[in-house]
Protein backbone atom coordinates (compact mmCIF):
# COMPACT_ATOMS: atom_id res chain seq x y z
CA UNK A 1 0.00 0.00 0.00
CA UNK A 2 2.90 2.34 0.79
CA UNK A 3 4.33 1.66 -2.66
CA UNK A 4 0.97 2.46 -4.25
CA UNK A 5 0.69 5.69 -2.33
CA UNK A 6 4.18 6.76 -3.40
CA UNK A 7 3.31 5.98 -7.01
CA UNK A 8 0.06 7.92 -6.66
CA UNK A 9 1.83 10.93 -5.20
CA UNK A 10 4.41 10.87 -7.98
CA UNK A 11 1.71 10.70 -10.64
CA UNK A 12 -0.25 13.44 -8.93
CA UNK A 13 2.78 15.73 -8.97
CA UNK A 14 3.20 15.15 -12.70
CA UNK A 15 -0.49 15.48 -13.49
CA UNK A 16 -0.90 18.42 -11.12
CA UNK A 17 1.88 20.31 -12.89
CA UNK A 18 0.24 19.59 -16.24
CA UNK A 19 -3.17 20.73 -14.95
CA UNK A 20 -1.71 24.04 -13.74
CA UNK A 21 -0.05 24.59 -17.10
CA UNK A 22 -3.00 23.58 -19.29
CA UNK A 23 -6.13 24.24 -17.22
CA UNK A 24 -7.44 27.27 -15.38
CA UNK A 25 -5.44 27.51 -12.11
CA UNK A 26 -7.77 30.05 -10.45
CA UNK A 27 -10.81 27.80 -10.88
CA UNK A 28 -8.92 24.92 -9.24
CA UNK A 29 -7.85 26.88 -6.18
CA UNK A 30 -11.02 28.91 -5.68
CA UNK A 31 -13.04 25.72 -5.32
CA UNK A 32 -11.58 25.41 -1.82
CA UNK A 33 -10.12 28.83 -1.00
CA UNK A 34 -11.30 32.43 -0.92
CA UNK A 35 -8.26 33.96 -2.63
CA UNK A 36 -6.15 32.94 -5.63
CA UNK A 37 -2.63 34.37 -5.66
CA UNK A 38 -0.45 32.93 -8.46
CA UNK A 39 2.83 31.36 -7.40
CA UNK A 40 4.77 33.52 -9.86
CA UNK A 41 3.32 36.75 -8.45
CA UNK A 42 6.15 37.88 -6.18
CA UNK A 43 4.51 39.23 -3.04
CA UNK A 44 5.70 39.32 0.57
CA UNK A 45 4.01 36.65 2.71
CA UNK A 46 2.76 39.32 5.09
CA UNK A 47 0.99 41.12 2.25
CA UNK A 48 -0.57 37.89 1.01
CA UNK A 49 -1.79 37.11 4.51
CA UNK A 50 -3.24 40.60 4.85
CA UNK A 51 -5.33 40.13 1.70
CA UNK A 52 -6.53 36.66 2.64
CA UNK A 53 -7.34 37.92 6.14
CA UNK A 54 -9.36 40.83 4.71
CA UNK A 55 -11.33 38.55 2.39
CA UNK A 56 -11.92 36.10 5.26
CA UNK A 57 -13.18 38.94 7.46
CA UNK A 58 -15.42 40.23 4.66
CA UNK A 59 -17.04 36.82 4.33
CA UNK A 60 -17.36 36.48 8.09
CA UNK A 61 -19.01 39.92 8.22
CA UNK A 62 -21.67 38.89 5.70
CA UNK A 63 -20.13 40.04 2.42
CA UNK A 64 -19.49 36.78 0.57
CA UNK A 65 -16.75 37.15 -2.04
CA UNK A 66 -13.78 35.35 -3.57
CA UNK A 67 -10.83 37.07 -5.22
CA UNK A 68 -8.45 36.14 -8.03
CA UNK A 69 -5.27 38.07 -8.81
CA UNK A 70 -4.11 37.58 -12.40
CA UNK A 71 -0.69 39.07 -13.05
CA UNK A 72 0.19 37.52 -16.41
CA UNK A 73 -1.18 35.36 -19.21
CA UNK A 74 0.63 32.40 -17.62
CA UNK A 75 -1.64 32.67 -14.57
CA UNK A 76 -4.62 31.81 -16.80
CA UNK A 77 -3.45 28.38 -17.94
CA UNK A 78 -5.19 27.44 -21.18
CA UNK A 79 -7.58 30.40 -21.29
CA UNK A 80 -4.97 32.96 -22.34
CA UNK A 81 -7.41 34.27 -24.97
CA UNK A 82 -9.09 36.13 -22.08
CA UNK A 83 -5.86 37.74 -20.88
CA UNK A 84 -6.38 41.46 -20.24
CA UNK A 85 -10.13 40.90 -20.55
CA UNK A 86 -11.12 40.92 -16.85
CA UNK A 87 -14.88 41.19 -17.33
CA UNK A 88 -15.28 38.20 -19.70
CA UNK A 89 -12.79 36.22 -17.62
CA UNK A 90 -14.77 36.91 -14.45
CA UNK A 91 -17.87 35.48 -16.14
CA UNK A 92 -15.88 32.48 -17.35
CA UNK A 93 -14.36 31.85 -13.92
CA UNK A 94 -17.74 32.26 -12.24
CA UNK A 95 -19.19 29.61 -14.57
CA UNK A 96 -16.28 27.28 -13.74
CA UNK A 97 -17.02 27.60 -10.02
CA UNK A 98 -20.80 27.51 -10.21
CA UNK A 99 -21.22 23.91 -9.05
CA UNK A 100 -19.46 24.75 -5.79
CA UNK A 101 -19.65 28.52 -5.44
CA UNK A 102 -22.39 30.84 -6.75
CA UNK A 103 -21.67 34.13 -5.06
CA UNK A 104 -19.55 37.23 -5.71
CA UNK A 105 -16.24 36.93 -7.53
CA UNK A 106 -13.67 39.69 -8.02
CA UNK A 107 -10.91 39.42 -10.63
CA UNK A 108 -8.01 41.87 -10.67
CA UNK A 109 -5.80 42.20 -13.77
CA UNK A 110 -3.23 44.93 -14.49
CA UNK A 111 -5.68 46.66 -16.86
CA UNK A 112 -8.87 46.46 -14.81
CA UNK A 113 -11.40 44.60 -12.69
CA UNK A 114 -13.82 41.82 -13.44
CA UNK A 115 -16.85 41.10 -11.27
CA UNK A 116 -19.32 38.26 -11.42
CA UNK A 117 -22.32 37.20 -9.37
CA UNK A 118 -24.54 34.75 -11.23
CA UNK A 119 -28.10 36.01 -11.86
CA UNK A 120 -27.29 39.44 -10.41
CA UNK A 121 -26.62 42.69 -12.29
CA UNK A 122 -23.09 44.07 -11.85
CA UNK A 123 -23.69 47.70 -12.83
CA UNK A 124 -23.38 49.01 -9.27
CA UNK A 125 -20.26 47.00 -8.57
CA UNK A 126 -18.51 48.15 -11.74
CA UNK A 127 -19.39 51.76 -10.90
CA UNK A 128 -17.69 51.28 -7.53
CA UNK A 129 -14.65 49.56 -9.04
CA UNK A 130 -14.24 52.21 -11.76
CA UNK A 131 -13.09 54.68 -9.11
CA UNK A 132 -10.12 52.50 -8.10
CA UNK A 133 -6.74 52.86 -9.79
CA UNK A 134 -4.67 49.69 -10.22
CA UNK A 135 -1.02 50.42 -9.59
CA UNK A 136 1.90 48.74 -11.30
CA UNK A 137 3.43 45.43 -10.34
CA UNK A 138 2.30 42.71 -7.95
CA UNK A 139 1.69 45.10 -5.05
CA UNK A 140 -0.47 47.26 -7.30
CA UNK A 141 -2.74 44.29 -7.96
CA UNK A 142 -2.91 43.32 -4.31
CA UNK A 143 -3.63 46.85 -3.09
CA UNK A 144 -6.35 47.25 -5.72
CA UNK A 145 -7.90 43.95 -4.63
CA UNK A 146 -7.97 45.05 -0.99
CA UNK A 147 -9.48 48.43 -1.88
CA UNK A 148 -11.98 46.72 -4.17
CA UNK A 149 -13.22 44.32 -1.50
CA UNK A 150 -13.52 47.10 1.08
CA UNK A 151 -15.33 49.52 -1.26
CA UNK A 152 -17.67 46.85 -2.62
CA UNK A 153 -18.65 45.79 0.88
CA UNK A 154 -19.22 49.40 1.96
CA UNK A 155 -21.35 50.07 -1.13
CA UNK A 156 -23.50 47.08 -0.16
CA UNK A 157 -23.96 48.38 3.38
CA UNK A 158 -21.63 45.85 4.98
CA UNK A 159 -19.00 46.89 7.49
CA UNK A 160 -16.05 44.50 7.49
CA UNK A 161 -15.16 43.65 11.06
CA UNK A 162 -11.42 43.17 11.15
CA UNK A 163 -10.18 40.46 13.47
CA UNK A 164 -6.54 41.39 13.17
CA UNK A 165 -5.85 37.71 12.56
CA UNK A 166 -3.60 36.91 9.60
CA UNK A 167 -4.45 33.22 9.74
CA UNK A 168 -6.18 33.60 6.38
CA UNK A 169 -2.89 32.87 4.66
CA UNK A 170 -2.34 29.77 6.79
CA UNK A 171 -5.91 28.72 6.09
CA UNK A 172 -5.34 29.02 2.34
CA UNK A 173 -2.18 26.92 2.55
CA UNK A 174 -4.02 24.36 4.68
CA UNK A 175 -6.90 24.20 2.19
CA UNK A 176 -4.48 23.65 -0.67
CA UNK A 177 -2.78 20.85 1.27
CA UNK A 178 -6.15 19.20 1.93
CA UNK A 179 -7.02 19.38 -1.79
CA UNK A 180 -3.67 17.82 -2.74
CA UNK A 181 -3.96 15.01 -0.17
CA UNK A 182 -7.55 14.24 -1.18
CA UNK A 183 -6.67 14.16 -4.87
CA UNK A 184 -3.66 11.93 -4.19
CA UNK A 185 -5.81 9.57 -2.13
CA UNK A 186 -8.40 9.31 -4.91
CA UNK A 187 -5.66 8.65 -7.43
CA UNK A 188 -4.19 5.94 -5.20
CA UNK A 189 -7.59 4.24 -4.96
CA UNK A 190 -8.01 4.37 -8.73
CA UNK A 191 -4.59 2.81 -9.28
CA UNK A 192 -5.26 0.10 -6.67
CA UNK A 193 -8.56 -0.80 -8.34
CA UNK A 194 -6.91 -0.96 -11.76
CA UNK A 195 -4.17 -3.27 -10.44
CA UNK A 196 -6.79 -5.45 -8.76
CA UNK A 197 -8.77 -5.77 -11.98
CA UNK A 198 -5.64 -6.68 -13.88
CA UNK A 199 -4.83 -9.43 -11.41
CA UNK A 200 -8.32 -10.85 -11.69
CA UNK A 201 -8.08 -10.79 -15.45
CA UNK A 202 -4.84 -12.77 -15.55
Amino acid sequence: MTRLLLIALALFCVLGGTARADGDPASDYLLGTQVFIPFDLKLPKASQQELTSLVHDANASGYTIRVALIGSAYDMGSVTSLWRMPKPYARFLGAELTFVYKNRLLVVMPNGFGFNWPHHPSTKEYATLSKITIGGGAMGLLTAAETGVQNLATASGVTIKRTGDSSGGHSMAHDRLVIIIAAAALLAVAIALRLLLRRKGT
